[in-house]
């Protein structure tokens, strides 16, 4: 039904761009810090070609004199449409992210990020690193800093300036006046950390609370699988056939060896060799899939919302990474948490492993009983993440903002921030101190030589 006071500007060409630009099956050749240096060039370039294309031109010519209460906008490097904020006389303005807290707005909203304990984003470290991983954590804490200030924000500012003019704030002071900042992340599946008051967490907002009638083919399927069924699928941006040919043969042989019934998400018309216990199919009712009571095991790359859908209906989960980057933490959180999540990279997994592990999930009711205990905890809360979002959202605008929750550290300098002006004082004094008594000692002891050799004159 459409909604009377909605109007949606189609930029889905940015899509392909995205799918071309970051091609998934080349992932393994790249490693975090490479994908760091990719994002600025090419989100600014996206950016600069969704406000040439003629749709959004007409959304800019129609808003000229049209006054906004608020702008929700996504907060991960785009931060060229803070030119768009300003176009439209400057609103409180509300960011967006379905992943976690990611450096550059961590800082910007005032959050703590200490890389002795919180994992950046992309590393898949533990809240407990060793010494090796605590300096590549740092490294990438400060690497990641470096290009999002000299790279990021100039290249954004670049086309911010480029199509909305040159006398506007540059990026980096209009992301640092967040009223707030929602992140997609829910404390269960990550590790616990500070955040300032302006980050409310949400997460499942995607999530189906009642699921949809199934085909009724597919319902047959599912309903006849004695046995249960594994679900299996990479989601939307791995598709199955860019995985590597004899990993594919892999899957069909332990597949044909399993009592269970699979059900593939694969993208082409045939697959040879497939046997006669799986079913696949170019696209698959995954949420409604997943709250049938006959699905034993997901296998999955765990991204975000696959990973939230999961855990939602208590599905236990057999994490594969199709490609080194193809996944953020969610699965990783849970295996270094404990929460019984296996997980291999697809270059290492073999027959035997994931034969093994397929069995192990299935068979050991211990997994089943962890994710039912993961769903729970899951909805255990005071308000759910869309009535939440919502009372956040009005009480901005019934503000004009919400300056009050602003931190205090987004006005100082690093060198505040980090204290380095009170150690350098610390130090400097306590040179100083160090200083005066040892030439007092000095003055001293010359004194009472001085006064000696007087002594012994006279004698």
């Amino acid at each position: 039904v459409p909604v009377p006071n909605y109007t949606a500007v189609d930029l889905s060409f940015s899509y392909d761009y995205f799918r071309t630009a970051f091609d998934f099956s080349s992932m393994d050749q790249h490693t975090s810090f490479h994908l760091i240096e990719k994002v600025g060039p090419i989100m600014s370039k996206l950016a600069d070609d969704q406000f040439n294309s003629p749709q959004l031109q007409e959304f800019i010519k129609s808003t000229s004199n049209t006054s906004f209460d608020l702008v929700i906008m996504e907060a991960v490097v785009m931060q060229s449409y803070y030119g768009l904020v300003h176009h439209v006389g400057s609103p409180p303005v509300i960011g967006i992210m379905s992943i976690g807290l990611i450096w550059n707005l961590a800082d910007s909203i005032g959050t703590p990020s200490n890389p002795s304990y919180i994992p950046e984003t992309f590393l898949h470290f533990s809240d407990h690193m060793t010494f090796y991983e605590r300096l590549q954590n740092t490294i990438f804490w400060l690497y990641a800093r470096y290009k999002a200030y000299t790279e990021l924000f100039p290249l954004h500012d670049r086309v911010m300036r480029k199509h909305f003019g040159d006398e506007l704030p540059s990026v980096y002071e209009a992301e640092r006046n967040l009223s707030l900042l929602m992140v997609g992340t829910n404390w269960l599946f990550s590790y616990p950390a500070p955040v300032a008051p302006a980050v409310i967490p949400f997460h499942s907002l995607h999530v189906k609370t009642t699921p949809d009638q199934l085909p009724e083919d597919l319902k047959k399927f599912l309903d006849e699988a004695t046995n249960g069924v594994i679900y299996f699928s990479f989601g939307s941006n791995v598709m199955g056939n860019e995985v590597p040919e004899e990993k594919i043969r892999v899957f069909i042989e332990v597949f044909s060896q399993l009592p269970q019934k699979v059900l593939w998400k694969w993208e082409s018309d045939t697959l040879p060799g497939k046997s006669a216990n799986v079913r696949t199919g170019k696209w698959l009712p995954q949420q409604d899939i997943l709250a049938h009571p006959n699905v034993r095991l997901f296998i999955t790359q765990c991204g975000l919302q696959s990973f939230q859908e999961a855990v939602y209906h208590g599905i236990p989960l057999n994490v594969i990474l199709p490609f080194k980057q193809s996944v953020t933490n969610n699965g990783i959180n849970q295996l270094n948490m404990g929460n019984n999540i296996m997980r291999y990279l697809l270059q290492c997994f073999q027959e035997e492993s994931l034969l093994s592990s397929a069995d192990i999930i299935t068979q050991y009711k211990n997994y089943a009983d962890k994710a039912k205990q993961m769903s729970i905890l899951s909805r255990d809360e005071p308000k759910t993440s869309l009535e939440r979002i919502i009372w956040w959202t009005e009480y901005v605008i019934r503000h004009k903002g919400a300056k009050h929750l602003r931190s205090a550290a987004l006005d100082l300098n690093w060198c505040q921030y980090l204290l380095l002006d009170v150690v350098a004082f610390f130090l400097i004094s306590t040179f100083a101190l160090i200083f005066t008594v040892y030439h007092l000692c000095i003055i001293i002891l010359s004194y009472f030589k001085n006064a000696l050799k007087i002594k012994f004159k006279f004698e």
